[in-house]
């Protein structure tokens, strides 16, 4: 084997501290009762699930601290921005498609009230209603035609 393949206990040190600066500074019980708290987490056993307690105890284990935190808090903002805007994009077209249903039922309504008066109109106005609601007043001159009316035709 050559000496790149061999891990030796100082190397995996030397390369948790590359990753984690914070890692070098821990005890090595607190390291490795971090390493069985977060086994235990992706574990699917109940048994062996360990009783989480407290939030900072579940970040601890996924090696979650402050640093991180600070590192990507611009991340953090941006998605909650985007949840935001998501949020109220949603209960604006929500309004707006509220607000349509209601102009298009309310259209609805007065095409039909309009199709009715037309309808009472046209029966209002023919010319036998006429005739008969000026013969029962009494004051009409108006007579009926004796001839059929004739189309003029224009040459």
């Amino acid at each position: 084997m050559s000496k790149k393949n061999q891990q030796t206990p100082d190397t995996d040190i030397l390369r948790d501290e590359a990753i984690m600066p914070e890692a070098a500074k821990e005890a090595p019980e607190a390291k490795s009762s971090r390493i069985r708290l977060f086994s235990s987490l992706l574990s699917e056993d109940e048994e062996k699930q360990p009783e989480v307690r407290r939030l900072r105890d579940a970040l601890r284990a996924l090696s979650i601290n402050g640093h991180w935190f600070k590192q990507q808090i611009g991340v953090i903002c941006l998605i909650v921005l985007g949840v935001i805007i998501y949020i109220t994009n949603r209960y604006k077209a929500q309004q707006e498609m509220m607000e349509e249903d209601r102009l298009r039922r309310e259209l609805l309504d007065w095409k039909y009230r309009s199709i009715t008066r037309r309808s009472e109109l046209t029966f209002r106005t023919r010319q036998t209603k006429l005739e008969d609601m000026l013969n029962e007043r009494g004051d009409s001159t108006l007579k009926p035609g004796k001839t059929a009316p004739f189309i003029l035709i224009n040459k």
